[in-house]
């Protein structure tokens, strides 16, 4: 992780510097997400904000393979009583 002197234009334009775009692997039309934290500014790629994102989902909603063998077993039960 490096520091680079980024400059703000007069309309709100910033250019990131070539080397922090090939280190974070950013494209031309690469598109990134902006968001505030505790007063700094915090850029990432769609693609790390969905992985952020589903880490979180994962460590608070059972698995689905999980849900989904105790739905069809739930169904199976059902038929068999039937």
């Amino acid at each position: 992780m490096g520091h680079y002197r980024i400059v703000v234009s007069g309309d709100g334009r910033m250019v990131l510097p070539d080397g922090l775009r090939q280190h974070l692997h950013l494209e031309e039309g690469g598109l990134l997400l902006v968001r505030e934290d505790d007063g700094r500014l915090v850029l990432e790629s769609v693609d790390d904000a969905v992985s952020r994102a589903q880490a979180l989902v994962r460590r608070y909603a059972p698995a689905t393979r999980d849900v989904t063998d105790s739905f069809l077993a739930e169904r199976r039960a059902d038929g068999a009583r039937e």
